[in-house]
């Protein structure tokens, strides 16, 4: 399994997002919000609609072929492409390409609607759910030409028969609305103006406010009457204005269902609140319970039903900003720690696949695997893996086969040194320690060898040429200095230059 090294930053200014939540002077404005919400909804679907259309014809009668009028049939489905598309809807909804789309059984459903109220709502929002759609687009001809080079298929979609990756339509209450400032962000302080909607007011912490805002994501989050509405603003910030990792150390980290360990003993683990999953499975049944109602009747989802399903994603969300809260919390602390962290290459994707196999060939302990699969995904490897990416000096991943099994004293790799989930001894010398901490020790040893060492034992090999020293220090883990906890400014690493004045 290849080894990946994260290559350490050097760059002036970087991308950070904040949450902010939003708050209207006026009902008309959050109103407006929900209308270009839904009007993006539209774009989306009218657009998908049209590429689905286009990509028949053109799978029938031939590229470069005049249809319906000398209309050539041009599948792409570039940004570029997409958004005169949108222009056309916008501003030209008598268009040859917009007759004939609204003519055919795709725009069927479209055929009465007047789309003059376009003109009325903001132009940039709009036309980048395009570039959504184009960017929908390329994910899936990756993952399909990804799959055709393994011999593979994607599979089928049981919802409507689309290969899997294929973009969806979206329904108004299947997901929170939302749409996207994608330039020329206006922000005065603790305000922000929302094209045609006018300024409002954020809360949040402002940890970045000043910053030069680059793009805004406006999002609506519950289906209630009064939902709440968030501002996710990517500011351009400064280097020196970024909370810096430890100076210097290492630390291996061994993630495992529910909870992380480090190679200091230090545990992380996921919030876990028994009350709130028992809530959120009954409200799981009973949304259920509605679809299959709403399924056998032939009808719409009754307005009890959109309740259900709208109570039960709160309480997701609430889940889900636990744990996200729990992982940023615990990689500021690694961070904090050392300035490398070494992690283990893990395939999520293919540890989390299912069990249940074919009719030919049925699947073992399916039951077992799928609850195994949920526990892993819930405690968000690959989320603290993110969040490291930034927050870290250096991100180090090595391979994990063998980590469990081996001691970290002596080098000893046997099935029998793990006879229990919780503890590790060494069938060789004796060892005996935490198993998760014992797999840490392994895996910041692994990734210790892979970091480049100084040449030469003079003062130049000691301070200067690796910059901030990667190795990990006789100190405690409590007292390792940061840029926060009193560290000096200064650009250099202890005993440069930059620290003579000291």
């Amino acid at each position: 399994m290849p080894t990946r090294t994260a290559a350490p930053k050097s760059k002036t200014t970087e991308v950070r997002s904040e949450r902010y939540r939003i708050r209207f002077d006026r009902r008309a404005q959050a109103a407006l919000c929900a209308q270009i919400a839904g009007a993006c909804r539209l774009v989306w679907n009218l657009l998908l609609a049209d590429c689905e259309r286009r990509y028949r014809l053109h799978k029938e009668y031939g590229k470069g072929t005049a249809l319906e009028g000398a209309v050539p049939v041009d599948k792409s489905v570039s940004f570029f492409t997409l958004g005169k598309r949108f222009t056309d809807l916008r501003s030209r909804p008598d268009a040859a390409w917009v007759r004939a789309f609204l003519g055919s059984p795709w725009g069927r459903r479209y055929r009465a609607m007047e789309l003059s109220w376009l003109g009325d709502l903001p132009y940039a929002p709009l036309r980048y759910t395009a570039k959504y759609l184009a960017d929908a687009y390329t994910r899936f001809f990756e993952a399909w030409a990804a799959a055709k080079f393994q011999g593979q298929s994607l599979g089928v979609r049981k919802s409507d028969g689309k290969p899997k990756g294929f973009p969806k339509y979206k329904a108004k209450f299947d997901r929170d609305d939302g749409f996207t400032i994608p330039d020329g962000v206006r922000m005065d302080g603790d305000r922000l103006h929302i094209p045609k909607v006018g300024w409002v007011r954020l809360e949040g912490s402002g940890l970045y406010r000043g910053c030069k805002a680059k793009q805004v994501r406006i999002r609506k989050e519950g289906t209630e009457e009064h939902p709440k509405w968030y501002a996710y603003v990517f500011h351009e910030v400064p280097a020196d204005r970024l909370k810096q990792p430890a100076w210097t150390g290492a630390v291996g980290v061994d993630r495992n269902v529910g909870q992380a360990t480090d190679s200091e003993g230090e545990v992380y683990e996921v919030p876990d609140d028994p009350k709130l999953d028992a809530n959120i499975k009954r409200k799981q049944r009973s949304a259920a319970k509605a679809r299959a109602r709403s399924k056998a009747n032939g009808q719409p989802m009754s307005n009890r039903g959109r309740r259900i399903c709208g109570q039960l994603k709160k309480r997701q969300r609430k889940k889900k900003r636990r744990r996200e809260n729990a992982n940023h919390q615990a990689s500021r602390k690694l961070a904090d720690t050392a300035h490398t962290v070494v992690l283990e290459d893990l395939n999520t994707k293919a540890m989390t696949r299912s069990a249940k196999g074919t009719v030919e060939e049925p699947g073992r302990n399916v039951k077992q695997k799928a609850g195994l699969n949920r526990g892993i995904l819930n405690t968000g490897w690959g989320q603290l893996e993110r969040n490291l990416d930034y927050k870290a000096g250096r991100v180090v991943n090595v391979d994990a086969a063998y980590t469990s099994q081996t001691c970290s004293a002596c080098g000893h790799i046997s099935k029998e040194n793990r006879r229990t989930q919780a503890t590790f001894k060494c069938e060789a010398c004796g060892f005996k320690a935490n198993a998760d901490h014992n797999a840490a020790l392994n895996i910041l040893a692994r990734g210790l060898a892979l970091l480049p060492k100084a040449r030469g034992n003079g003062a130049s090999a000691r301070r200067e040429a690796l910059g901030p020293c990667l190795l990990p220090l006789a100190m405690d883990k409590s007292t390792s200095p940061t840029r926060e906890q009193g560290m000096p400014t200064a650009q250099g690493p202890p005993g440069s230059g930059a620290w003579s004045s000291m």
